[in-house]
């Protein structure tokens, strides 16, 4: 079976860089095959037991609920097989284009929460119960040079989520993290992702608010800014509707605001369709260094290297 084959190989190839990199999760199947639109990725918790995450991504046409199934069930036996890692291990999920905050929204209520490893560096994930589990992969390369970059520097992360960016940061001794989101809940896991890795420090913030609301209203300024936001969001507890595709200038200006001098912003997006125009970027300010630094931020485990893009923006 071509599929069975594929995820055989790929695996067999990643899990020597995995092991070399100190990663225990990891993307081992990103579309490869076109007929089969799947996204597979392995997670392996601190008890040495794997697990499967297969996320089959929206067809282009209507196809029946119940062959769907039929085909994802046969998808999951497969994928059993090729690795040896007993189906009750293996959550599938449907990726639609997204609507809204349809990532964050619960799709079921299994509560598998497992602990990983990344980098030395450890997080609570959500196999079941979320579209996403709690890491993005993608951003694994950024946060560890977040982590090389943070020693006695003062670090703001916006749409924080569950608080990785701001885990690598603290890790890497900066002098301050403030993590900012709107959501309660993801607040409360990045404040358990701190507990697991016995990050415990009055310098570490975790602020409950609109990341817009927030910039605008705030006097401090910080060494290193994170602005890694949805696409778009219209969450019940703001009165406005995020575009990142029309507003990201807006955010990327404040965020520049409130950086110190020699102060670095990066700036990610997962929208293709989002058209980044430097004359846009602090048009009233010279001394601004703008790279695209998206291909050094794609990981080893995608074969989508157009999984997002990143521009880092520093203060000269």
């Amino acid at each position: 079976d071509i599929y069975t084959n594929r995820l055989i190989k790929r695996s067999k190839h990643l899990r020597k860089w995995a092991r070399r990199s100190n990663i225990f999760c990891y993307r081992i199947y990103d579309k490869d095959i076109p007929e089969i639109p799947l996204a597979v990725d392995y997670y392996q918790d601190i008890e040495d037991n794997e697990y499967l995450v297969i996320a089959l991504y929206e067809r282009p046409y209507d196809k029946p609920e119940a062959e769907e199934e039929v085909w994802m069930n046969a998808i999951k036996h497969a994928s059993s097989f090729a690795l040896s890692i007993p189906e009750s291990h293996i959550f599938t999920k449907i990726r639609r284009r997204q609507k809204g905050d349809s990532q964050y929204e619960k799709i079921a209520e299994g509560e598998k929460s497992i602990i990983i490893k990344e980098q030395g560096q450890l997080f609570q994930i959500n196999l079941s119960d979320y579209l996403d589990t709690g890491l993005f992969f993608d951003h694994r390369p950024l946060r560890l040079a977040i982590r090389s970059q943070a020693a006695n520097k003062t670090v703001l992360n916006l749409f924080c989520y569950t608080g990785s960016f701001s885990v690598y940061a603290a890790q890497g001794k900066a002098s301050a993290v403030d993590s900012v989101d709107l959501s309660k809940k993801y607040l409360s896991l990045a404040k358990n992702n701190f507990s697991l890795n016995k990050l415990v420090n009055d310098a570490y913030t975790f602020i409950e608010s609109d990341s817009l609301t927030f910039l605008e209203s705030t006097k401090k300024n910080w060494d290193i800014i994170i602005l890694d936001p949805p696409t778009f969001s219209n969450s019940k507890k703001t009165e406005t509707t995020l575009d990142i595709n029309k507003d990201w200038p807006t955010f990327v200006n404040l965020c520049i605001e409130h950086l110190n001098p020699k102060g670095i912003l990066y700036f990610s997006t997962n929208s293709l369709r989002l058209k980044f125009e430097e004359e846009l970027v602090a048009p009233d300010c010279l001394d601004i260094l703008i790279s695209d630094i998206s291909e050094e931020t794609i990981p080893e485990d995608y074969r989508n290297t157009k999984i997002h893009r990143c521009w880092k923006i520093q203060k000269t």
